[in-house]
């Protein structure tokens, strides 16, 4: 069967929330429409967030997050600039992959909607401390929506004061998605 995706172009960015900390995002561009693969790769991996009208599948794989997106994957925790080409390749690979064997696999439209930026940011502590990277906590806000695992960048949340905050901001998003920062 054919490929899915058989061109793009790879792009690298700091991460928005946190410039100058040695973290990256790939941002896999596409000539090619994914939006048909969405509901395999939703049936395939796991802990995933989809919005089918929408077209955006997020996860977490191998310790980075993935936006999969109808023109474009993006992929944080890049750390190690010269992993790109093999990063983009790798996720590339599964894509196509998925879409090859979609006969074999049954798709799930199951959906689990991102929470809204002003959602996630009444739960935070609203300090604007910056400790997380951010310049506020509204852009940490959009960062975490779709990251919740940067979640642990913000000390203020795990203070006792925060405790019920922290809670329902984890409630927000799957299980297993965000871990006590170490000390």
């Amino acid at each position: 069967m054919e490929a899915l995706i058989t061109d793009y172009n790879c792009g690298l960015a700091e991460a928005g929330c946190a410039p100058g900390s040695g973290f990256y995002a790939l941002k896999v561009t596409l000539k090619r429409d994914i939006s048909a693969v969405l509901p395999y790769l939703n049936a395939v991996f796991e802990n995933t967030r989809y919005d089918h009208d929408n077209h955006i599948l997020i996860c977490d794989m191998n310790n980075r997050g993935y936006a999969f997106r109808s023109l474009d994957i993006r992929v944080s925790g890049i750390v190690d600039v010269s992993d790109v080409p093999q990063v983009a390749k790798e996720v590339v690979d599964r894509v196509n992959e998925v879409w090859r064997e979609r006969d074999r696999i049954t798709p799930s439209y199951q959906e689990r909607k991102l929470p809204t930026v002003i959602d996630i940011y009444q739960l935070l502590p609203k300090t604007n401390c910056k400790q997380c990277g951010c310049l506020t906590c509204l852009a940490f806000a959009a960062e975490l929506r779709t990251d919740p695992a940067l979640l642990t960048q913000c000390p203020p949340l795990w203070e006792s004061e925060y405790a019920r905050n922290r809670e329902e901001l984890e409630a927000l998003f799957s299980p297993g998605e965000v871990s006590q920062p170490s000390a």
